[in-house]
């Protein structure tokens, strides 16, 4: 594996980072960017986009603004861009809406999911990608910060993250 990650997020990771910017989720777009490229398709951005505009979502998360909207679609477009075909999208999840993130980290050649997700996180492992949460993929950039010597010594930090009890 390169020390530059291939990296997808589901859409939480995005909502959590909106909502609480010195959140963990958050930390990933403010402090981690030089470690990993971050890949997403047009269907992801597209359900992003959607749930930041949801009432019941605004009206939940008061503090994401336009603003923060406007910043969030400028790491969007950042993005390296997968373009998924529908032979790509195997009905592999719980939830199928969560397959369409499977897709984009297998088109991808994804090191790491990142998600909140149970639906995904239960999978643990989709073709070379693996599944994890925030906490253990900063855990993992850790371990790239970290110098030769300190990784050899599995320097590990624990880091939480509010809920925001899905989307």
């Amino acid at each position: 594996m390169s020390e530059t990650l291939k990296v997808v997020f589901d859409t939480q990771i995005y909502l959590r980072a909106l909502a609480n910017p010195n959140s963990a989720c958050g930390r990933l777009f403010a402090d981690w960017t030089a470690y990993y490229v971050l890949y997403r398709a047009d269907a992801i951005e597209a359900e992003i986009i959607d749930v930041f505009t949801r009432p019941k979502i605004r009206a939940k998360f008061p503090q994401i603004t336009e603003d923060g909207i406007i910043s969030m679609k400028k790491i969007l477009q950042k993005a390296e861009r997968v373009d998924i075909k529908p032979e790509d999208v195997e009905p592999i999840c719980r939830d199928p809406k969560d397959d369409i993130c499977l897709a984009c980290a297998k088109v991808a050649g994804a090191d790491y999911l990142v998600s909140e997700d149970k639906d995904l996180l239960v999978l643990d492992k989709h073709h070379a990608s693996q599944i994890m949460g925030v906490a253990a993929f900063l855990n993992v950039l850790e371990g790239l910060k970290a110098s030769p010597s300190e990784r050899s010594g599995e320097v590990s930090t624990t880091v939480s993250d509010e809920k925001t009890d899905g989307y």
